[in-house]
């Protein structure tokens, strides 16, 4: 049951950063070579120069837009002639993802792009023995935005990050032509501000460098809205003034849901309810109809939705559909297109003063009777909870010995890696031969690698010369009181952030065993959590900022009752960090832990210290599916359930056992009345509390 409620809002996180079908990455077969040989273009109506003599079946007239992130992932529309979901598509050398193409028409076929190097890009299609080249047609801009949308009131605090910039003090960032505001530089790869209040649109978002007045330019890099949010949902439109425009969504398809049941508030006899029409929509208006009001969702075959106490004039509400074969769902998953991975080699190098060809390990201790000197090849991960795919897939070879196979001036390595702008790492050390123990003494890394799916990146060479002789300490501090439960532990987690390359994760498995060097476990925190075998944040870790987490958990596998704090941008080594502040552990008050559901159908909780941010209330109902969910500000401490059974194909909560969730959260810049469904990755988290109950019905 509380596996269900958990996965519910892991879903919806999901939903918000655009993630559907199977994401599951296999090695290719048969790599193809990245480049390909240009052809020729029919030019009538062309935008771009011919490539080749002769006509094409294909061609290309422009990209819609033409240009986004570096990272990839932005979803683009190729206008053209003769496309087809047959044909192979690269921009700047590196292939789209079959399944991360979608054909519109002959005349229009939508991708997500790759990964790509900062500037214009050639984008080449290909369908049999017939290629075209668009020359420069999409440009990969030097920063993106995180989020990138915001709304008209200003205040979204944004992250900017970009690929071989040089941020620094005194840089100025202007949206349109208005500063924004509280600007600080995180990295040479990152800065943070505030969004100026703003008209309805996109702007163009400029950094102006201190030192020379140097610009940098980002065409309509973030969008204002005045509604809700038009992509993630939520709250928008400023103060209610006798209007309401409600709109339900499907989470999983994000198409409308019609004869959805809405009502404001639990009263079955005010007018203000009704089922959503074709276009999953519904008006109110009346003289009476001022904020704050609650707005319930619901409809059969879906997890009934509630946002409470807010004063929001647009509402767009998504439903999740239940995965239940009663329901048309459920089973296995369509068979999708396929995604590759690519492959990264080249060798590990050690530098000296002298010689020529691999050279002995100097920077690792010599190994005894039992151990070996061994080095272990991984990248990035895009995010924290983003793994990447196991890098000694399709017979890569991710653990290196000093007396392994060499090349011209090192260790060679070849690693299955994830398709993205990332960065290469290895951790060298002596390993136990008998138990599996590995202690790292250096690392190197490689940055700004580019690997396109199924593509081979070679000679990417990391030279061994950064010495893991420094720690960090963590302090916890300023706990709130304890639950019924617990929690009874901790869990301290530093990772390295390189903003747009991702996470370094140093994680090592070997003979069925998991070394986790960036996590720290303790029963007390009576003194700072250390982290041993840390580098110095210089050199080509100079832009390298700690992402810290803190957290104070229940039991062996990190269970709620849970409290976590979580720090970003820190640049410390060989110093103490402190992390204080925690939420208070939501406690239930109505029912009683394991009681009837009140006659009144309100679930209430308190908790100690500071309110959050918002809650987000989650319910599984007796038959296990998800039953209800609710969103709620902060300072309030409760969600209700009306009795909507008496709405023809509208059921109650199922009877029998219920669990609910509740987390509690804050997120800086965060407004419940503009909330988007955006906020519910952890990655815009900086506090968040959780524990579930139990009561019956």
């Amino acid at each position: 049951m509380r596996r269900l409620a958990l996965a519910s809002v892991f879903l919806m996180s999901a939903l918000a950063v655009g993630c559907s079908g199977d994401n599951t990455i296999e090695p290719p077969p048969d790599l193809p070579d990245a480049s390909m040989d240009s052809g020729t273009m029919d030019d009538s109506a062309m935008m771009f120069p011919e490539t080749g003599i002769g006509t094409s079946a294909i061609s290309v007239t422009r990209l819609v837009p033409d240009h986004g992130p570096f990272t990839g992932g932005a979803a683009v529309v190729i206008r053209g002639t003769g496309l087809s979901l047959d044909m192979e598509v690269s921009i700047g050398g590196r292939l789209v993802q079959p399944a991360d193409m979608e054909l519109i028409d002959s005349n229009r076929l939508a991708i997500v792009t790759p990964a790509g190097e900062v500037g214009p890009a050639d984008v080449t299609l290909t369908l049999g023995d017939d290629t075209v080249t668009a020359e420069d047609a999409y440009t990969y801009d030097a920063f993106y935005l995180d989020p990138s949308r915001g709304s008209v009131s200003g205040g979204t605090l944004v992250n900017i990050i970009g690929m071989g910039t040089a941020f620094e003090d005194g840089d100025a960032v202007t949206f349109g032509r208005s500063p924004c505001t509280d600007t600080t530089v995180v990295s040479e790869s990152t800065v943070t501000c505030r969004t100026p209040p703003m008209a309805a649109g996109t702007v163009d978002v400029i950094i102006t460098r201190g030192a020379d007045a140097s610009e940098l330019t980002v065409e309509d890099a973030f969008t204002y809205y005045d509604s809700s949010d038009p992509f993630s949902g939520g709250l928008g439109g400023g103060p209610i003034a006798g209007a309401m425009n409600i709109t339900v969504l499907n989470a999983g398809s994000g198409a409308p849901v019609p004869d959805a049941f809405v009502i404001i508030g639990e009263d079955l006899a005010t007018p203000y309810q009704g089922p959503s029409d074709i276009n999953g929509q519904i008006t109110f208006s009346g003289s009476d109809l001022i904020g704050p009001v609650t707005v319930h969702a619901a409809k059969f075959c879906f997890e009934k939705t509630s946002v409470v106490s807010f004063d929001a004039t647009d509402v767009t509400i998504f439903l999740i559909p239940w995965m239940d074969p009663m329901c048309g769902m459920g089973g296995a998953p369509p068979a999708g297109r396929g995604r590759s991975g690519a492959f990264i080699s080249g060798q590990l190098v050690w530098p000296t003063d002298f010689g020529l060809g691999p050279q002995p390990w100097f920077n690792v201790p010599n190994a005894r009777a039992n151990e070996v000197k061994v080095a272990y090849v991984y990248t990035t991960q895009a995010r924290i909870d983003f793994p990447n795919p196991a890098p000694n897939l399709g017979g890569a070879v991710q653990r290196v010995l000093e007396t392994g196979d060499t090349g011209e001036s090192g260790y060679l390595y070849r690693i299955f890696a994830r398709p993205a702008g990332l960065a290469t790492y290895a951790l060298a050390g002596l390993e136990n031969i008998d138990t599996g123990e590995f202690i790292p003494y250096v690392m190197g890394i490689a940055r700004n690698v580019l690997a396109g799916p199924g593509q081979e990146v070679t000679d990417v060479d990391i030279t061994m010369n950064i010495p893991l002789d420094h720690t960090l300490d963590v302090a916890i501090t300023d706990l709130p009181g304890e639950s019924r439960t617990g929690p009874d532990s901790f869990k301290v987690e530093a990772y390295i952030d390189l903003g747009g390359e991702g996470v370094i994760v140093r994680e090592v498995e070997t003979l069925g065993r998991t070394e986790a060097y960036d996590i720290v476990r303790g029963r007390t925190n009576d003194e700072p959590f250390r982290f041993w075998a840390q580098p110095a944040l210089l050199g080509s870790l100079s832009d390298g900022r700690y992402r810290i987490s803190g957290g104070w958990y229940t039991g062996d596998f990190d269970s709620q009752p849970y409290t976590v704090v979580v720090r970003n941008g820190v640049r410390a080594f060989d110093e103490t960090v402190t992390l204080d502040g925690f939420l208070g552990i939501p406690q239930a008050t109505s029912p009683g832990y394991g009681e009837r559901l009140p006659d009144d159908r309100i679930l209430r909780w308190t908790s100690d210290g500071d309110d959050p941010d918002m809650h987000i209330v989650l319910m599984v109902g007796g038959d296990g599916n998800p039953a209800w969910r609710h969103y709620v500000p902060g300072s309030v401490y409760e969600a209700p359930i009306p009795d909507l059974s008496s709405i023809p194909e509208i059921d109650d909560i199922s009877s029998g056992f219920l669990t609910w969730v509740v987390f509690a959260v804050k997120i800086p810049g965060f407004d419940f009345d503009e909330f988007s469904y955006t906020y519910l990755q952890e990655r815009f988290w900086s506090h968040h509390a959780n524990d579930y109950f139990t009561a019956t019905r």
